[in-house]
């Protein structure tokens, strides 16, 4: 088998698992923006976790504190202790094109919810 066809393959049903995880996400919520209906508010009440559900992030990536066990993107309960609050804010706005993140979740998300994804996943990282 290929090189390409080894690792376009499973990149092809992540994403599109990513993009089933999201047409969920949108059909089971009201749609009201990015934070929802209720803004900063709701955000602080629901939290990061919410945050990273709704953005679909564990149909790519690992996450034990989220259950998700996403097989494509990088492991983050071995990644995150790496990360800063910057490196990883960063990493979210800003993925980088060879990551096959998507790279407008600084469109899709608000400000309060940045914030609440990434100390919800700070909040994860075990000591090394």
């Amino acid at each position: 088998m290929s090189f390409v066809r080894r690792h376009a393959v499973p990149l092809a049903a992540a994403i599109a698992a990513a993009a089933a995880a999201f047409a969920v996400v949108v059909l089971t919520t009201d749609g009201g923006g990015p934070a929802g209906d209720g803004g900063p508010a709701t955000v602080r009440a629901s939290g990061g976790l919410a945050v990273f559900t709704r953005m679909g992030c564990g149909g790519c990536h690992r996450l034990a504190a989220a259950h998700s066990s996403g097989p494509v993107a990088p492991n983050l309960d071995e990644r995150l202790p790496n990360h800063t609050r910057e490196s990883l804010t960063a990493q979210i706005l800003s993925p980088g094109s060879s990551s096959g993140m998507p790279d407008d979740f600084g469109e899709r998300m608000s400000g309060a919810e940045l914030d609440a994804l990434v100390n919800f996943l700070l909040a994860q990282r075990e000591p090394r």
